[in-house]
């Protein structure tokens, strides 16, 4: 998709600070959609959290890699005051393909949008061990205003299974599982990963929490899309 077609957008209702958790869907190797929203937020003093799935599909993966893995390791630099990144089932699938952990890894990333220029750059640049240390899931240190409600914010990049304590939480629910739930009443839960028909976020409430959905399916659409939570008062 040409870079002109690519937009990011910010959904926020208040001024960006350190107070602020910006928390940013999925990529897809669309650069120029990053770099359009990263214009809106660097040198905020802001908090970012990527969702995972920074490759594969679109063509821009190895600028998505270098950006995202540089404000990881230096968040001041971009004027973040702190930043991280989890792993996707893309960058898993990339892994399992790199490591040959299992049969037919390889078939099973090519056959997902698999690119072997992203995977020529993870392994010219040093990359794997960075990928492969990225984590399956971040909860925010300090509760974030929703609405009238004070919750903890959870991200995770494709479900979680309510009520199990993160450590145990099964890794294959945390980057592939699509169930639409909640970790818990106390909980606000952000996903990526299962793409949002109708090309923006969508909020449910669930008999274990509220639920956020972030995948604006940036390689069909062109858009990346990032919500701005504030830690309460």
């Amino acid at each position: 998709m040409d870079k002109h077609d690519q937009l990011g957008i910010l959904l926020t209702d208040h001024d960006l600070d350190e107070k602020s958790v910006i928390v940013v869907g999925d990529i897809h190797g669309c650069d120029w959609a990053l770099r359009k929203l990263l214009a809106q937020i660097v040198h905020t003093g802001c908090q970012v959290v990527f969702v995972g799935d920074l490759i594969d599909r679109g063509k821009g993966g190895r600028s998505v890699l270098t950006i995202v893995r540089s404000i990881c390791e230096d968040p001041e630099r971009w004027g973040f005051s702190a930043a991280t990144c989890l792993m996707g089932n893309h960058e898993r699938m990339a892994l399992d393909a790199y490591s040959g952990h299992w049969d037919g890894a390889w078939r099973l990333w090519l056959q997902n949008g698999g690119r072997i220029d992203d995977f020529t750059y993870l392994s010219d640049t040093r990359g794997w061990g960075w990928l492969g240390g990225l984590p399956l899931y971040y909860e925010h240190g300090s509760p974030v205003s929703w609405g009238d409600d004070v919750l903890s914010l959870l991200v995770t990049h494709g479900s979680v299974q309510p009520g199990v304590p993160l450590e145990r939480q099964d890794p294959e629910v945390l980057y592939w599982g699509r169930v639409i739930q909640g970790y818990s009443q106390r909980h606000l839960t952000v996903h990526g990963h299962t793409i949002c028909q109708d090309g923006q976020p969508l909020e449910y409430s669930t008999p274990t929490g509220q639920v956020v959905r972030l995948d604006t399916g940036s390689y069909h659409t062109g858009v990346v899309t990032a919500i701005a939570f504030r830690e309460a008062q």
